[in-house]
């Protein structure tokens, strides 16, 4: 894979991961499987798709998957390599560090100390297209990522840091828990609108 562009991947990436074309970037909604079975969805919004094309690449470059655990990672990492402007992405990343605290400590730590090391894309270096058409190998060694690995152990400073931004995080998600009737409610409405548009048997 490191020889290929994010843009030969990302089909294949998307299709992988039950993501929708271009990762369900002109979808009305963005959905978040707890499991097999259960699942929410939120509406998708203008800020969330300024940061959506990045952060899958960020999955191919870091190599984090997209099931509960490693989203954690991931969210930990773009929240220590830093969010700049990507507001939508800060957020939502807060989130899944707080969820990745009871989930996957460990390994949520070691990405939040991996990310102090690294660069992400959200600093906007490379328009989308550069990043869409650099070699995967190439935006690793820019990005530190080819020093830096998923093994990444935390130093006592990545331990404090990570500490005190949790605290921040778990302030945000009991604030949070104002929109969770909304949110539900939404949910149960596309469920509804989906079961509707299947095709019934005669």
């Amino acid at each position: 894979m490191g020889n290929q562009t994010p843009r030969e991947v990302l089909t294949k990436f998307y299709a992988d991961n039950n993501l929708g074309a271009n990762g369900g970037l002109a979808s009305s909604y963005v959905k978040i499987e707890l499991n097999s079975w259960f699942h929410f969805y939120f509406p998708n919004f203008d800020a969330r798709r300024k940061a959506v094309l990045k952060h899958d690449v960020h999955h191919i470059l870091t190599e984090y998957k997209t099931d509960l655990s490693e989203e954690s990672e991931i969210s930990a990492w773009e929240i220590a390599s830093g969010c700049k402007s990507y507001w939508a992405a800060f957020l939502i990343d807060t989130s899944g560090l707080v969820m990745g605290i009871p989930l996957n400590f460990w390994g949520t730590l070691k990405a939040f100390a991996r990310g102090r090391k690294t660069k992400n894309l959200y600093d906007k270096r490379f328009s989308e297209e550069q990043i869409l058409d650099m070699k995967i190998t190439e935006l690793r060694k820019q990005l530190n990522l080819d020093t830096y690995t998923k093994n990444t152990q935390p130093t006592f400073v990545d331990f404090i840091l990570f500490f005190l931004f949790t605290i921040f995080g778990i302030i945000h998600s009991i604030i949070s828990l104002a929109i969770l009737p909304f949110i539900i409610l939404y949910s149960i409405y596309i469920e509804l609108m989906m079961r509707d548009s299947k095709p019934r048997r005669k």
